[in-house]
């Protein structure tokens, strides 16, 4: 009897280890993920990745950081790393700071992205596990990229129908292009700037195939507006959670 004890001890010290460490998505359930998991999920995981570009509406500003960063929330689940200043090449005295802005992408149709961005409303008392579990239980129709960040200037004067002409999904191996079928931009509260961009790709053709093979390990996601290019790619071959391939 005692040897069963602490063999279920052993069993249970075994798990709780494995869960303590790893990935979130891939080592415990969305329920138990804590502020830190949510914010790995959503700025530093196969789904949510930041890229830096060039920033030329920032070059007349004489601070580290442009004006708005970090003031609003990088679309759904919260901030996302400021934009500002790079002095590339600068610490060895080789040439000007560049002025560069940090924009976050993220697969949001994906469940893991949608799981973290339910859990931020839990844990911010939004909303209730009830709640959120039927939201989470609504079927996707589309593909969802977010683009957000503290600066979105670029954005600012254009209208979402550019912005669905200038996007586009790629696959790498092929180098086939899927168009957006709408594009939807989300405003701050008092809505005086722009949150964040959502891109919509069909995961279906016209014919009923699928958009995106189940082959396919790699697909690059690019928006080009107003002279600025955003381009992450995207390993889909990572993008996987305890269900399976998750996009």
């Amino acid at each position: 009897m005692r040897r069963a004890i602490l063999s279920g001890g052993i069993v249970l010290l075994l798990a709780a280890i494995v869960w303590a460490g790893g990935d979130p998505w891939k080592s415990k359930p969305y329920q138990q993920w804590d502020a830190k998991d949510v914010r790995k999920v959503l700025d530093d995981s196969p789904w949510g990745r930041s890229v830096q570009v060039e920033a030329p509406w920032l070059k007349g500003d004489a601070g580290g950081d442009s004006s708005d960063a970090g003031a609003a929330p990088a679309g759904p689940g919260g901030r996302s790393p400021q934009g500002g200043r790079s002095g590339v090449g600068n610490e060895l005295g080789a040439g000007p700071q560049v002025a560069v802005a940090t924009f976050i992408v993220r697969w949001s149709s994906s469940r893991t992205i949608r799981e973290a961005v339910a859990r931020t409303a839990i844990l911010a008392g939004q909303i209730k596990d009830d709640a959120a579990a039927q939201q989470l239980a609504q079927p996707v129709e589309s593909y969802e990229i977010v683009v957000a960040g503290p600066d979105m200037k670029p954005f600012q004067s254009v209208d979402e129908k550019i912005l669905q002409n200038g996007a586009f999904l790629i696959d790498r191996k092929t180098k086939q292009k899927l168009s957006p079928t709408s594009v939807k931009i989300q405003n701050t509260d008092d809505g005086k700037r722009i949150q964040s961009v959502a891109f919509f790709f069909p995961k279906k053709s016209d014919t009923g195939i699928s958009t995106i093979s189940a082959e396919e390990k790699t697909v690059d996601f690019l928006s080009v507006v107003t002279n600025v290019k955003i381009q992450v790619s995207f390993d889909i071959s990572k993008m996987t959670d305890t269900v399976g391939r998750d996009l």
